[in-house]
């Protein structure tokens, strides 16, 4: 059966999507995920310019607000937005695959994998920009390898297309079109050598020139825009700097899902690599077709790029490196399916899947979900308690936008911040009359305060004028522990 694998691929799809729609909404919205939830709902002009004050491209928000327009806003919906192109990203690997390696049961492999893999289910249940990034990664360097071998002119502008899509998604998907680049450049060496008269008669080459100017025309109208977030980022940036366990421990995060005490288990990330490093090695010298070089290159290129960009100012974060787990999920299984032995080799393809399908039930299972119902159960205690002559005072940005997208109090939160923020605190999405500047403003005797605040992100705890008077107290415990309780206090101003 010709399609077999498809059918097997969908299967896989359906049990797995499955299970995400299960558990889609058991976590608690967080700060990150309540930027794009709000965003969308200013109007178009509003939105894309309160993107410009952040520190990301546009694309994903105007995707969402379509999406929003068709099916609503609700938490289901907005994570849905992120379940939706995780599918479509593990066809679009699937696809990419097959037309890589022209081997149909391969890209299945390799395809299962990434549904399955705990960290890409991570991103697929969080309302952010990662699986669409994801997937237009996956599509260009589909569209790069069809032009490149067609030489046909539509092939190249899909190419074009996919790729202004991605990096107006996320600036680290520049890494993946680098190293797109520099594989085209491999390709054409390969096809005219040296010769420049044969690189000049090469429509290949004039497609391709072509292509990469119509890609800095379309970047022309943001440019301004990147460039004014780069100097932002660099003034106040808050990712720590790399050490020399920073790209192993993004390798286990990227094999697992999860992550150990580098420092205590060193000897864990060092036995990792050099497996890694072999395997590598391996499918590089028993894979004989050259597009192997451009899944080399997408996983490569983003780690070098970031590990460089960081010596001056560091932009390595785990989370980042999603755009090259579908590359790194290829190089590994093929290894695997270079192995010669046919027993070993389907001992190693069992293991795999069996590993793949219980890595993230078992992350799942570590996170105790229920008995962590953080800004969902504290937002529920104050829809239902809080009365319209209350007041809603917050006392970190990291947790008041968060309960903006639950609060259905009608009233106004405001956030207590004496002192300017930094971007990272999601400055774009605040207005004056959301800031208030001492808990004096506008407080009478006998007023009801609400006051919401959080043990994480630094556990930063405001003082309180001395006549405001506890009455009762609330906390939910968020689910990573970075993000701490989300504590609820009602005071009576005396």
């Amino acid at each position: 059966m010709k399609n077999k694998e498809i059918a097997i691929l969908f299967l896989v799809l359906i049990v797995v999507t499955g299970s995400e729609l299960s558990i889609l909404t058991n976590i608690a919205l967080w700060h990150d995920e309540a930027f794009s939830g709000l965003l969308p709902m200013y109007d178009f002009k509003e939105m894309i310019y309160r993107i410009g004050l952040d520190v990301h491209p546009p694309f994903y928000y105007i995707l969402l607000k379509g999406w929003f327009k068709i099916l609503g806003d609700s938490l289901f919906v907005l994570r849905l937005f992120s379940v939706f192109f995780g599918i479509l990203a593990v066809l679009t690997v699937y696809f990419l695959v097959k037309e890589a390696f022209k081997n149909r049961r391969f890209a299945l492999f390799v395809s299962v994998l990434v549904a399955l893999n705990s960290f890409f289910i991570q991103f697929v249940i969080e309302a952010r920009m990662f699986t669409l990034g994801i997937f237009l990664v996956a599509l260009s360097s589909f569209f790069v390898l069809k032009a490149l071998r067609y030489k046909n002119w539509l092939w190249w502008f899909f190419y074009v297309l996919s790729v202004i899509g991605g990096v107006y998604t996320h600036y680290y998907i520049f890494f993946s079109v680098f190293a797109q680049g520099f594989f085209v450049i491999y390709w054409f060496f390969k096809e005219s050598g040296f010769n420049f008269r044969n690189w000049l008669e090469n429509k290949n080459i004039q497609y391709g020139f072509g292509a990469y100017l119509l890609m800095i025309f379309f970047y022309l109208p943001w440019l301004k825009t990147f460039l004014s977030q780069v100097v932002r980022v660099q003034e106040s940036y808050w990712i720590p700097p790399m050490n020399i366990w920073s790209v192993p421990a993004t390798f286990l995060k990227i094999t697992t899902g999860g992550s150990i005490d580098t420092f205590r288990f060193w000897y864990v990330l060092t036995a990792l690599m050099i497996t890694i490093v072999v395997a590598f090695i391996y499918v590089l010298k028993r894979f004989e077709t050259p597009t192997k070089w451009l899944i080399f290159l997408l996983l490569i290129v983003p780690f070098l790029g970031a590990s460089i960009v960081s010596l001056k100012t560091s932009i390595y974060l785990d989370r980042y490196f999603i755009f090259t787990l579908p590359f790194y999920v290829i190089l590994i299984a093929g290894a695997i399916w270079a192995v010669q032995n046919k027993w070993l080799k389907n001992s190693l393809i069992a293991i795999t899947i069996l590993g793949s399908l219980v890595s993230f039930p078992l992350y799942w299972a570590s996170l105790e979900v229920e008995k962590k119902p953080g800004m969902a159960e504290a937002a529920t205690y104050l829809n239902r308690e809080a009365k319209h002559s209350d007041k809603i005072y917050v006392g970190s940005s990291f947790v008041y936008f968060t309960f903006k997208y639950y609060n259905q109090t009608g009233i106004h939160p405001k956030l207590y911040q004496p002192f300017p923020l930094l971007h990272f605190s999601g400055t774009a999405l605040l207005s004056p009359e959301d800031i208030i500047k001492d808990f004096y403003q506008d407080i009478e005797k006998d007023d009801i305060v609400w006051m919401i605040n959080t043990t994480g992100f630094g556990n930063y705890q405001p003082s309180l004028p001395d006549n405001w008077v506890k009455i009762e107290e609330k906390g939910a415990q968020d689910v990573y522990d970075y993000r701490g309780w989300i504590v609820v206090t009602k005071y009576q101003i005396q």
